[in-house]
């Protein structure tokens, strides 16, 4: 953007004063003027000033100055003393007024303002031609009748400007400046800093019309174009000063001699666990960061698995801030606590609780599989979003959270086997219960009097990813992400389409784990069995995998495949709340020698949209590689520990 100070900058200055008759003579009129020369000189303008002149020597003035301008010029003419208007003409008159007894006598005797502002803007028609007019407003004529006497003249009369031309009047129509309170504001404001020049004229004459009660009001003619930067005194900005150095933050300034509580210990405990098999850090999310209208105490936990002798705070915290486009002002470390570096942050401290919320609600959506594991690279194994007070609630649910072996099952023949819905006694709500064959078990325990408790509960299930199943066991079910029968979280009474990869993840058994967890098998799935009260599934819908009428499972119809469970607008059924309407009571796996796409229970898997989306699926290889096994001719058995 080009500004005023590329081009040269040139004035004329004249200033009448002492005409032939007293009662026109203007006091201040030359010291004003060579103020002003004074200033201009010192914003850069080249300046000639000429002080009462008569006709012959101001026209000759305006001839000299005319020849020394150039085009891209920026010109500033002033001239201080009387003018008035003959049939719609401008004239500024000279100090050799002897001549001058009527308005006749104008156009002999005084200038011509038109012609000047033509030589002038013929000269310089590319750029800018300010013209300013400090005239009275009274010029007093002989009485023709009495030597005694005088009669007025008129006042300029406003005109019609041209491209690149401003014409300013110290006084509008009719108006008299008996102050020199035009030249005043004038010399108070020319020297202002990068105000475009139109600014710059609108300013002085509204502290004019203020000063003046608004009895007089500079007119201004604008030819200029707004969007030019036309300055009289540009002034290159300073850089701005160099932001204010952070404080390094070190881990002993926050670490606190508070020591983890055995709930505590034990909770973080599970969660490195999951961290050293996932390579990823375990996610806990309260509900609250969802509900615009919650009131959030309290932002973010962190679990590193590092000795706080070793860990350094700032670095951390910088890699955070970057990948999730805060800034480090933005955060408050609360405390650092013993052992593995437990950190409590607070994120922007100083604002709204909602404002809060639409943060940590950004921080929970971007954290993607991939964006989880760069932070499990950082040795994050935990990541909490949410009022404290929640997750201490998590944490003492998490130790409640106990494997009850004696109701722990395998699905096979000759083990926990049946044929058809069972029938038991036991009241498992209004839904029929078959054998999810091929499973085994892991059950929990949850009440004493679990029959009781949970009396005309239905059995439905839930497919999941392994890095998502823990994670899950401690804060309860999302809403799901894709809505194909509504808002609310998804179950089947079907284990066999819970097990589709789109759903429980086809995981490659590790050889690290394979005797820690599983004693054989390569690969393995993961399903939730829950209970639901059946006042809270609000539709059972068809399957939604397009499966093109194939059999998914022989005793329940595609049609009546999924549920859907009311979440009363949560975003999460908290597991941990007593009113939840889901409960989970164990989890189901199968674990297989081969993949398990080669079971006979899972040919239905190449009649839905694997084949042409296996990007929506978990399948533990790529599909091709998956399709080369079917093909080959190869068995996939199930696998009992």
């Amino acid at each position: 953007m080009a500004s005023s100070s590329r081009h040269r900058k040139l004035a004329l200055i004249i200033a009448n004063s002492d005409y032939h008759r007293s009662e026109n003579r203007l006091e201040r009129s030359i010291e004003n003027a060579r103020s002003l020369g004074d200033s201009l000189k010192t914003i850069g303008f080249n300046v000639t000033t000429a002080c009462n002149v008569e006709k012959h020597e101001l026209s000759t003035c305006i001839t000299d100055f005319a020849k020394i301008i150039s085009h891209n010029d920026l010109i500033f003419f002033y001239f201080v003393g009387h003018g008035c208007q003959v049939k719609n003409k401008n004239y500024l008159i000279p100090v050799d007024d002897n001549h001058i007894e009527r308005n006749r006598d104008i156009e002999d005797f005084a200038v011509d303002f038109q012609r000047i502002l033509e030589r002038i803007q013929e000269k310089n028609s590319s750029y800018v031609n300010a013209f300013i007019l400090d005239c009275p407003g009274t010029y007093l004529f002989k009485s023709a009748t009495s030597s005694n006497s005088a009669s007025e003249s008129k006042g300029l009369c406003e005109m019609k400007t041209m491209d690149g031309v401003l014409i300013q009047f110290a006084c509008g129509i009719n108006e008299i400046d008996r102050n020199h309170l035009f030249s005043k504001h004038l010399l108070k404001n020319i020297k202002q800093e990068n105000i475009h020049i139109v600014d710059l004229f609108e300013r002085i004459a509204y502290d004019v019309s203020q000063e003046s009660n608004r009895r007089q009001r500079p007119l201004i003619m604008n030819g200029l174009q707004q969007t030019r930067d036309i300055y009289l005194n540009y002034v290159i900005p300073p850089p701005p000063p160099p932001p204010p150095k952070e404080p390094i933050l070190t881990t002993g300034q926050f670490l606190t001699d508070k020591p983890l509580s055995p709930d505590e210990k034990s909770y973080y405990e599970d969660c490195k666990e999951y961290y050293r098999l996932t390579k990823q850090p375990l996610i806990s999310v309260a509900n609250e960061i969802f509900d615009k209208h919650t009131k959030v105490t309290s932002s973010l936990v962190f679990g590193i698995d590092e000795d706080c002798k070793t860990f350094e705070l700032q670095p951390f915290l910088e890699s955070f801030c970057k990948k999730f486009k805060l800034k480090m002002k933005d955060i408050v470390v609360k405390q650092i606590q013993q052992g593995s570096a437990i950190v409590h942050l607070d994120v922007l401290d100083k604002i709204e609780s909602k404002e809060k919320n639409v943060c940590l609600n950004l921080i929970y959506h971007s954290l993607t599989d991939e964006s989880r594991q760069e932070l499990g690279k950082t040795k994050m194994f935990f990541m909490f979003l949410g009022p404290i007070e929640y997750l201490w609630k998590t944490q003492k649910h998490r130790a409640t959270i106990k494997l009850n072996p004696q109701f722990n099952r395998k699905y096979i023949f000759g083990c926990d086997y049946w044929k058809g819905a069972l029938t038991d006694g036991k009241n498992r709500g209004n839904k029929p219960y078959y054998c999810p064959v091929g499973w085994q078990r892991r059950s929990f325990y949850v009440t004493d009097n679990f029959n009781t408790q949970f009396h005309g509960w239905c059995i439905g299930y839930h497919g999941t990813k392994f890095a998502h199943g823990l994670s899950i066991l401690l804060n309860g079910l999302k809403a799901a992400d894709v809505k194909a029968h509504g808002s609310g979280v998804y179950l089947t009474p079907s284990v066999n389409y819970a097990g589709h990869p789109r759903y429980a993840e086809v995981k490659p058994i590790e050889s690290s784990n394979q005797n820690k967890f599983f004693k054989t098998g390569k690969y393995v799935q993961f399903v939730l069995e829950c209970r639901v009260h059946p006042e809270s599934i609000k539709k059972i819908g068809s399957e939604t995998l397009g499966t093109d009428n194939c059999t998914i499972d022989p005793n329940i119809s595609n049609d009546c495949i999924e549920w859907l469970i009311d979440c009363q607008g949560e975003s999460f059924l908290d597991f941990n709340d007593p009113q939840c309407p889901i409960v989970c009571t164990g989890v189901l796996t199968r674990i297989t020698d081969n993949h398990p796409a080669l079971l006979p229970e899972s040919k239905w898997w190449f009649k839905t949209f694997l084949p042409q989306h296996p990007e929506y699926c978990a399948l533990g290889i790529d599909f091709s590689s998956m399709q080369k096994l079917c093909q080959s001719g190869q068995s996939c058995n199930i696998v009992f520990d």
